[in-house]
């Protein structure tokens, strides 16, 4: 842990020596970010009222939340446009950007409104990122995605119409063998998958009454799965006064997965939130009934229940306090855990979708404002789940594997927890803008995982889920040129070797900068690298993702 102590002495030192020098620069308030290579699921942005991300009723979003850090091949979007309400979906500029790199890397990404005449509107995203070698078997570790999305709108005074078409494709292999095993061929290994999404929806808004529905199709196929889920969404938010308003909301999600057999969940959400708000307190308070069913081999199986949700947020000067409470029931769809860890395996996984039943979860942070627009944050949770999934060796027999070859790969597959499991969360996060042009920031996180199956095996807990998080960034600015240079780090993660043993695997350091060169209005020259020091950086065993890696090019706006 030493060199880890090292590298925090460095940053606030950082932070000391830029104070020394403040005053030299002219003031200007310019912020870089840089973009994450944490992979988070898509999320649709709320347009009620009641300003809580904790209670929407289609996902699980939780502050600082531990479910959604998974890192997927040094995958990550860089300006991606998706938005299927009405508001903000106006785009300031097109914009289309290309990028090439080491090992046979390549970027595009554009985004442009393509049609606005009175009333309607249309717009364009195109993304494709894609590597034909990595660092571990040359291009059998090869990574492909592409992504298109096409939105339309039509507002009319209070009234608006918009539709939303996307398609999804990824591209990969099983590369988890080891180096001295004979030669194999990108087709014997190859992941191939794809998904496209229907949406359509309408909202109202007038004074104090204001709602949507919605409804949202997608399909998705790979070699042994076909998918297909429904969701049909609900919300009607009715103003009182200034301070008071009520929200109700209905959510309907309809999953059906077939392959040899057939798994069907339809999942019911009913909820009714009443929020206060005067100008340093905020109080929202209300319940969620959910009701789910599951029919898989002429077998049903229900459970639900209902929900108290409360929050409460009290700010007091530069000191803010907040916290939550609530439950309910979160899905566990087989395209979403593909795309957190594209390497399972498993034509058996029927029995282990369903459902998380999130029984008790509490939350509570503390929050000062510095007065140079910095904050200091801490923030702790407490989680009971039922039904929580994670990933774990599939040592199925060699006649099972999806391929020509007998070679042994490192296959993955789910694991359920039907007890509960507990889930502790501590996060720390700073940011402290020493001027204009210098915005150092840190944010760490520990995290403790308890299964009352393996109540004394900590090994098992904590599989695949790293203990400690930290990242530690700078922004820069100097003139047209901007940067970010900063360090991410999981610590202390476990995995499961291929006698089913369980190991301690090397942290994960991602060293990384990105530079930004404004020309002028319209060009932007930029340089993105990630790990500087060419560490073997996996995050899930086998499976390494890109050594030194660094991206150039152009960002073109007209």
């Amino acid at each position: 842990m030493n060199k880890y102590i090292l590298i925090i002495l460095l940053f606030f030192y950082n932070i000391s020596y830029s104070q020394n020098n403040e005053g030299e620069i002219e003031d200007a308030q310019i912020l870089i970010e840089k973009n994450s290579s944490i992979v988070l699921p898509k999320v649709d942005k709320i347009i009620n009222k009641i300003n809580s991300d904790v209670y929407t009723l289609d996902k699980e979003d939780i502050q600082f939340s531990y479910l959604n850090y998974l890192i997927i091949n040094d995958n990550k979007k860089i300006d991606k446009f998706i938005r299927l309400e009405s508001e903000n979906n106006n785009i300031s500029k097109n914009n289309i950007r290309l990028q090439v790199g080491n090992y046979k890397s390549f970027l595009i990404n554009g985004k442009s409104k393509i049609y606005k005449y009175n009333n309607w509107s249309s717009y364009l995203n195109l993304y494709h990122k894609s590597n034909l070698k990595g660092i571990y078997h040359e291009n059998n570790s090869q990574f492909n995605e592409s992504d298109f999305d096409l939105y339309l709108n039509y507002s009319k005074r209070n009234n608006t119409f918009d539709a939303l078409f996307n398609f999804k494709k990824i591209i990969t292999g099983y590369y988890g063998y080891l180096e001295n095993l004979n030669k194999i061929d990108f087709n014997d290994i190859e992941i191939n998958n794809s998904k496209y999404s229907i949406n359509y929806g309408y909202s109202y808004s007038k004074k104090k009454i204001s709602g949507r529905i919605e409804n949202k199709n997608s399909f998705y196929k790979d070699s042994l799965y076909d998918e297909y889920n429904n969701i049909i969404n609900f919300k009607l938010n009715y103003l009182f006064s200034k301070k008071l308003n009520f929200l109700i909301a209905f959510n309907n999600d309809y999953y059906h997965l077939n392959s040899f057999d057939k798994l069907q969940i339809n999942t019911y959400n009913l909820s009714g939130l009443l929020n206060y708000t005067i100008e340093n307190f905020y109080l929202l308070i209300g319940g969620k009934l959910n009701q789910s069913s599951k029919n898989y081999k002429g077998k049903s199986k229900n459970f639900g229940g209902l929900y108290p949700i409360v929050n409460l947020k009290y700010k007091l000067n530069n000191l803010s306090f907040n916290v939550n409470y609530g439950g309910g029931l979160f899905s566990n769809k087989y395209s979403e855990k593909i795309y957190s860890n594209p390497f399972i395996y498993d034509p058996f996984i029927f029995g282990k979708i369903n459902n998380t039943n999130q029984k008790f979860n509490i939350n509570a942070s503390i929050e000062y404002q510095l007065n140079n627009n910095g904050n200091i944050k801490l923030a702790i949770s407490q989680k009971t789940l039922n039904g929580f999934t994670n990933y774990i060796y599939n040592n199925a027999e060699k006649n099972n594997y999806p391929f020509s070859t007998m070679t042994p790969i490192y296959l993955y597959t789910l694991i359920r927890y039907d007890e509960n499991t507990y889930v502790s969360q501590l996060n720390f996060s700073f940011k402290f803008p020493v001027n204009s042009y210098i915005n150092p920031s840190l944010d760490f996180v520990y995290r403790k995982f308890d299964h009352e199956e393996y109540k004394y095996d900590l090994d098992t807990d904590v599989l695949y889920k790293p203990l400690y998080t930290l990242n530690i960034k700078n922004e820069i600015s100097y003139n047209k040129l901007k940067s970010n240079i900063g360090i991410h780090l999981l610590l202390d993660s476990y995995a499961m070797d291929f006698n089913s043993k369980i190991i301690n695997i090397n942290d994960y350091i991602n060293l990384y900068l990105y530079s930004n060169y404004q020309l002028n209005d319209k060009i932007s020259f930029e340089l993105d690298i990630n790990n500087i020091l060419n560490k073997r950086n996996e995050f899930y065993f086998m499976y390494p993702e890109l050594g030194f890696n660094a991206m150039a090019g152009i960002l073109l706006k007209f």
